[in-house]
């Protein structure tokens, strides 16, 4: 279980690396599958807020602070209704809900996509698309671990500049994650996984791993084949889940 834990840290850690996001993505679905729902969606909470602090400091210049402001400002007030929301769920049932956001968030940001050259929905500096961002994440993050889609979606309507995205995804992601860790540990008594301290110490190292290898790959594989392996290893993760949330609930 560790070697399949290390390993998912490891691509999803690249993927947030190269793309700005992914790790929640790519390696949530197959840590809950792991770990099991609740213990499993926190413990990606916990190591996607080290992942995204992480990658903050190699992208502090070209953070936009105020769409981050505007973001975090329904995202972290939507975690405590979500907690509650999510207390007293069955492990099917969450199960089901982190592989049915994963597919349909997924689904979402591919069809968002090809809007790119559509007119633009708002008018340029427009919170409300922000604040509706904000808690459709924090929703995502509670539930899912997965804060991400959404805000990738607004970035496509919005004609958000990729870099700065990137940037501003990471103070967001860190965020939204903790919003959701402590409104889990506090409201649903959620905890983390009853890992030994050495294997604390082998999932930071994987952390670690994930982050460089990321760096070793940034500028050397193309957008394109970053975005079609996320789209693969997201979906096939997601329906993993989503299947077997479906058959705990129906046995």
């Amino acid at each position: 279980m560790l070697v399949l834990l290390v390993l998912a840290i490891l691509v999803g850690g690249s993927l947030q690396r190269v793309a700005g996001m992914g790790f929640g993505l790519v390696a949530g679905p197959f840590i809950v599958l792991l770990l099991g729902a609740r213990e499993g969606v926190l413990f990606v909470n916990v190591v996607g807020a080290v992942m995204a602090l992480v990658v903050l400091w190699r992208m502090l210049p070209h953070i936009d602070w105020r769409r981050y402001g505007w973001l975090v400002a329904t995202s972290v007030t939507t975690s405590v209704p979500a907690a509650y929301l999510m207390r007293d769920a069955s492990s099917a049932a969450l199960e089901l809900v982190v592989g049915l956001v994963i597919v349909v968030a997924m689904t979402l940001a591919l069809v968002t996509n090809r809007l790119r050259g559509a007119r633009r929905p708002f008018a340029e500096r427009a919170r409300w698309p922000l604040l509706l961002t904000g808690v459709a994440s924090g929703l995502g993050s509670v539930a899912a671990g997965i804060g991400g889609p959404p805000l990738a979606v607004y970035s496509v309507l919005d004609r958000w500049d990729p870099r700065a995205f990137a940037a501003t995804a990471q103070p967001f992601f860190m965020t939204n994650a903790v919003a959701a860790i402590v409104a889990k540990v506090t409201v649903a008594d959620v905890v983390l996984p009853p890992l030994d301290w050495w294997e604390w110490l082998v999932v930071g190292a994987a952390l670690a791993g994930g982050v460089w290898a990321g760096e070793l790959l940034a500028g050397r594989v193309s957008a394109s084949a970053t975005r079609k392996v996320l789209v693969v290893l997201a979906y096939v993760g997601g329906l993993a889940t989503l299947t077997r949330g479906l058959v705990g609930l129906l046995a």
